[in-house]
């Protein structure tokens, strides 16, 4: 068998993504025998969110790796991780994409927490998996696949990272999102107060001066876009 190009070099329009999903969603039913859950973030969350309308594609879905390896341990699942990666090679057979059409890349850059008891947990996870963020942020569900978007803080806290190609207009839809659905007049101070107060494993406290005076330049810019504001 011919081995998978690395790259995916296919842009994944919605009607051909979710496509692409069922198939996967068909190979874990066969392979686990049950719904398999895993929480994603990035490109895929613009384009499958029923109330998110600036992205119509994307080459890749970004997913957290290590939340579906910690679930499937305390499963006592060990071949997890095999069945969930030969899936997801045989959609990318199937419909001629690249290996990483669904990646966990991210996932080495992603922090951890100690919750009160000095035990550490995901807190990323955690936040996505909240029966309000399953009701509000559920992007796909088939009988062997379900797909659940990071929570709102959490997916800009990432996107303002790295603050690169689509991640501004991005940025601006969720905000526009928050503004709309939950009648939020967003401004820096509050948009940093929300970032801070949810995505605090990030280790803002601990940013020296210049780089939070870059994060709050980011926070600045994407609610110029929110708003349709122009900046010189």
């Amino acid at each position: 068998m011919a081995s998978l190009r690395p790259h995916n070099d296919v842009l994944m329009h919605k009607p051909a993504l979710l496509a692409i999903l069922h198939d996967l969603s068909a190979r874990l039913f066969a392979a686990f025998a049950h719904q398999v859950r895993l929480v994603v973030h990035g490109g895929a969350v613009m384009v499958l969110h029923p109330f998110l309308h600036n992205r119509s594609a994307t080459r890749d879905v970004d997913y957290l790796h290590r939340a579906f390896l910690a679930e499937y341990q305390r499963y006592g699942v060990r071949d997890a991780e095999a069945r969930l990666a030969s899936c997801i090679a045989a959609t990318a057979r199937a419909h001629n994409l690249g290996a990483d059409w669904m990646n966990a890349h991210a996932d080495v850059a992603l922090p951890m927490a100690r919750d009160g008891q000095g035990q550490p947990f995901d807190p990323i996870f955690h936040a996505a998996t909240t029966p309000t963020n399953i009701s509000h942020n559920t992007l796909f569900s088939a009988p062997g696949l379900l797909l659940l978007a990071v929570s709102w803080p959490w997916a800009i806290a990432l996107k303002f990272v790295r603050y690169q190609k689509h991640d501004p207009a991005d940025i601006a839809a969720m905000l526009r999102l928050g503004h709309k659905q939950a009648r939020v007049r967003w401004s820096r101070q509050v948009l940093e107060s929300w970032i801070m107060q949810w995505c605090w494993p990030m280790g803002y406290s601990q940013y020296p001066p210049p780089h939070l005076e870059s994060l709050r330049e980011r926070m600045r810019h994407a609610i110029d876009l929110a708003y349709g504001q122009t900046r010189p």
